[in-house]
């Protein structure tokens, strides 16, 4: 198909590929051996699509998964599917199972969407007046940076627009007045030594061009591109309306309830899914299960979290979403 592509052995090799690399797609053999010459098995790949989908941060990612076993079974395809994974194909290759198709498919409903790097079209005509511009937030998660909500960049490391953003953003959250410089940003940032400051204005100059358009379009907010990003003191920094959340609204709002990671993450998956089983939580948070079930105590006792089953079949269903922004509390009956 003439993609560019990365080639992983082993569930480690992978691992190593997707914390640096940004991807339009993933194929995934379900049936992986943990490290090089391994015994290959389809626990470890499903292990591997939940990384993926989690921790690892590719959760916009489409990933079509590759199996040679029980490709025809409607439960596997559903397990497949309600773990993250985009489609699955079969193997071997060919009419039947039309490996092309899948991925023209899932790319046909992922385009790639990274604001930062899109050409500036013409704003689209409103009715509604624009207002001047008010404090917005800029969360940043692994897998993506959001503008009130909409996505303004791709991955951490993925782009020249996200590691600016990053060292912005950690300029930001430590409360370092030292001002950086595009030299600065070029060489800690983006890893050009000499003369960095044309690649560093480049990518400060995308990311407001971006960030207005968003505004504009999507908030009705007008500004210009020093309210995103100034150039005070010979260095760049965030503007004083443009407030940094490191983990986005789900982080804050676990920082004032108190609740660890793992819990944090527990939330997420029980809010995506709604009802796991014990051993599936498991896998997911990579974490043993005596582990899981010191973590999920406290929400049990909190009764955000409920039990239904017990032994094998025993799952963990969500009852009240503590880390809802913005609305209340949501119970299931």
């Amino acid at each position: 198909m003439g993609h560019s592509h990365d080639v992983a052995c082993c569930q480690t090799e992978a691992e190593e590929h997707l914390l640096k690399t940004a991807y339009d797609y993933i194929l995934l053999d379900l049936a992986i051996p943990v490290a090089y010459k391994g015994r290959p098995d389809r626990e470890y790949g499903r292990n591997l699509l939940h990384k993926i989908k989690g921790e690892l941060g590719h959760s916009l990612t489409p990933v079509v998964v590759m199996t040679a076993n029980d490709i025809d079974s409607y439960h596997l395809a559903v397990e497949l599917l309600k773990e993250g994974a985009e489609d699955f194909v079969g193997k071997p290759f060919g009419e039947k199972h039309p490996l092309e198709k899948k991925i023209r498919t899932a790319l046909e409903k992922h385009p790639a969407r990274d604001a930062c790097a899109e050409k500036s079209d013409p704003v689209t005509k409103s009715d509604r007046p624009c207002q001047p511009l008010r404090e917005v937030f800029l969360d940043f998660y692994p897998d993506r940076v959001e503008l009130s909500g909409h996505k303004l960049s791709g991955p951490a490391n993925s782009t020249q627009t996200r590691k600016v953003l990053d060292l912005l953003k950690h300029k930001t959250l430590t409360a370092d007045r030292k001002a950086y410089d595009g030299n600065y940003i070029g060489k800690h940032a983006l890893g050009i030594h000499d003369n960095g400051q044309k690649a560093a204005a480049d990518a400060v100059r995308q990311i407001r061009e971006a960030a207005q358009r968003i505004l504009k379009e999507k908030q009705h907010l007008e500004c210009g591109g020093s309210d995103i990003i100034t150039n005070r003191d010979k260095g760049y920094a965030f503007g004083p309306k443009i407030r940094v959340r490191d983990g986005g609204p789900d982080a804050e709002e676990a920082e004032k309830k108190k609740f660890t990671q793992k819990q944090i993450a527990a939330l997420r998956e029980l809010r995506r899914d709604r009802l796991l089983t014990r051993k599936m939580l498991g896998q997911r948070l990579n974490i043993r299960l005596d582990a899981l079930d010191k973590e999920m105590g406290p929400l049990e006792q909190k009764g955000l979290v409920g039990r239904t089953g017990a032994g094998a079949a025993m799952r963990f269903e969500l009852k009240l979403d503590p880390l809802a922004v913005g609305s209340p509390q949501n119970a299931m009956k």
